[in-house]
């Protein structure tokens, strides 16, 4: 399984679980996708399984077209499935633009799993859904039942509502996130200026970068949580990458986000 990290921890321990080999294609400096990494790494292993996450977790980037075209002309060049990890794909704001992987031509093997769980805080009543591209639908056919028990009633009928009826909802969901991302920013180029934030497009989440405030720090949530009070997710949980950085989750209330830039400032000191 080819992965690129950064990226939510989950998907390496799931793939390093069912016995799978991971060999990483790291994102570059900005966040995105590397071709010439892509490749190394799909001539190394053919045949073998790329999860793209778009948007992806942690850094909040948005694969251009150009650039999953790219990934669809590599893939094909080397027999990669690609699964597309698309549960973000709503909360991608005004101004910026979601491609869906299965719209891309060179797709048509490809998989994307989609949820509502996270645009629309349902983590807690389960389900998801599995997308085949057009000559994947027989594999898809023949997945295990079993992957289907962990959704629940409850979780398909809230998941049904989300995705139909509460559109309007979720723009005001995203409003908020944009707000707050500018607040992050305004707020460190103020109290901590030694610390940069990743441009991003999607996702609620905005990826710190503190080499600069700790040079030596691999780990700079431990300090914010031990100094601070403050819970920030350890940036080398996401691998390679990793080190240096944290991941701040931006869906809540702009108060809340301000104590906690403060308390993280209030460390430092």
């Amino acid at each position: 399984v080819v992965l690129s990290p950064p990226l939510y921890p989950p998907i390496a321990e799931l793939a390093r679980h069912r016995g799978r080999r991971v060999v990483e294609a790291p994102l570059d400096p900005a966040g995105r996708m590397d071709p010439e990494t892509l490749e190394r790494a799909f001539r190394s292993v053919p045949g073998s399984v790329y999860v793209l996450c778009n948007p992806h977790n942690p850094t909040g980037t948005v694969p251009r077209p150009d650039e999953l075209d790219t990934l669809a002309g590599l893939a094909g060049r080397y027999d990669v499935r690609v699964v597309a990890d698309e549960i973000h794909a709503p909360i991608v704001p005004p101004g910026a633009r979601f491609t869906p992987w299965l719209s891309r031509p060179g797709a048509e093997r490809g998989f994307s799993v989609i949820s509502a769980s996270k645009s629309w805080n349902l983590p807690g009543a389960k389900a998801a859904l599995v997308v085949a591209g057009p000559d994947a639908e027989r594999d898809l056919a023949v997945l295990p039942g079993v992957l289907g028990h962990a959704a629940s009633h409850l979780g398909v009928l809230a998941h049904t509502v989300a995705l139909r009826e509460a559109g309007e909802w979720l723009d005001g969901f995203l409003a908020g996130v944009a707000a707050n991302r500018r607040l992050v920013v305004r707020l460190l180029e103020l109290l901590l200026p030694g610390v940069g934030v990743l441009e991003s497009e999607g996702t609620y989440f905005a990826w710190l970068d503190c080499r600069e405030l700790w040079p030596e720090e691999p780990d700079p949530a431990a300090r914010f949580l031990e100094r601070g009070r403050v819970a920030l997710s350890p940036g080398p949980e996401f691998g390679t990458g990793g080190e240096g950085r944290a991941r701040l989750n931006l869906a809540c209330s702009p108060s809340l986000l301000a104590e906690a830039v403060r308390r993280m400032a209030a460390a430092v000191d």
